[in-house]
């Protein structure tokens, strides 16, 4: 990344899923890229691989467990026992960092993440602290979540959707069911790696001052392999879909009125948990162009 380019105006870090296709992940960027801007010269596309448990043929190269998608120390064992355990946030804080000293033309970045990327990016907008040099130099930078399975809630209170349709709040009796449901990366108790020493009253702020776009595709209602079951996710609510619609809530009832304008929803129709589907949508594309003026 040391190569300046004098023409960078754009940058765009897309956070892969699940099944950790960064490859596919920066296919789709790419598309995202020619739709909203004309000359592929005025852009970078980044696609970290996160690699997910321990290989014995992959010596020498950080490996994470599941808690990549929140910030997660790599581990330290077996074929990784030598190397530094740094947690996922850090390597993008470090791609961004040097991407931008080299590139100090570049005017907008956009982090993109689908699935369990969509809970990589929600929970790093919330956690990042290297974001405010980059504003005072006039660089917009905008999270996109699509889909994800979790979300991070700032207080204790979780919610569901009863037989009419309204929205209601847990009683403390039925949360006590799940002793762990507000511990991160759920809520913000037990916080961990990237996370473990801010305050939360920084990661509130954090959440509610940076401009983030939530994308939830309508028809993404199905009870996968890959949704997120455990109890302290189940009080979030039954699928990847209603999930985002409680969470908004949550966050219209937590966010003061002022900062709201920050958060931004999308409904993608006709879309279900497909992450090319959703970024390519050309309804998102409007409201990309709209947020990156």
């Amino acid at each position: 990344f040391k190569e300046t380019n004098s023409e960078l105006k754009h940058l765009i870090v897309v956070i892969h899923g699940a099944g950790l296709n960064a490859e596919k992940s920066f296919n789709t960027a790419n598309s995202v890229a020619n739709a909203l801007w004309s000359s592929s010269n005025q852009s970078m596309i980044i696609a970290p691989q996160f690699l997910e448990g321990i290989e014995p043929d992959e010596k020498g190269l950080l490996q994470w467990n599941e808690q990549w998608r929140s910030g997660g120390e790599s581990l330290s064992e077996d074929s990784t026992i030598d190397l530094p355990k740094i947690t996922s946030f850090e390597i993008v804080d470090r791609l961004i960092r040097d991407i931008t000293e080299y590139n100090p033309t570049i005017r907008q970045i956009i982090l993109l993440g689908h699935s369990a990327g969509g809970q990589f990016v929600s929970r790093y907008a919330a956690l990042s602290n290297q974001y405010e040099d980059l504003y005072l130099q006039g660089v917009k930078i905008l999270f996109v979540a699509a889909n994800p399975s979790s979300y991070l809630y700032l207080d204790s209170t979780r919610y569901h959707i009863n037989e009419e349709g309204e929205i209601i709040t847990y009683s403390n009796k039925q949360l006590s069911e799940c002793e762990s449901y507000n511990y991160y990366k759920y809520g913000l108790e037990n916080r961990y790696g990237y996370g473990k020493s801010i305050s939360k009253q920084v990661i509130q702020g954090n959440l509610t001052k940076r401009s983030m776009l939530y994308l939830l595709g309508q028809n993404d209602t199905r009870q996968g392999l890959t949704l997120d079951k455990s109890c302290e996710v189940e009080v979030q609510g039954e699928n990847r879909f209603e999930r985002g619609i409680l969470y908004r809530h949550h966050l219209q009832t937590v966010v003061s009125t002022d900062k709201d304008s920050n958060l931004h929803w999308f409904e993608v129709p006709d879309v279900g948990h497909n992450a090319n589907e959703i970024f390519t949508h050309v309804g998102v594309i409007q409201k990309l162009k709209s947020l990156t003026r």
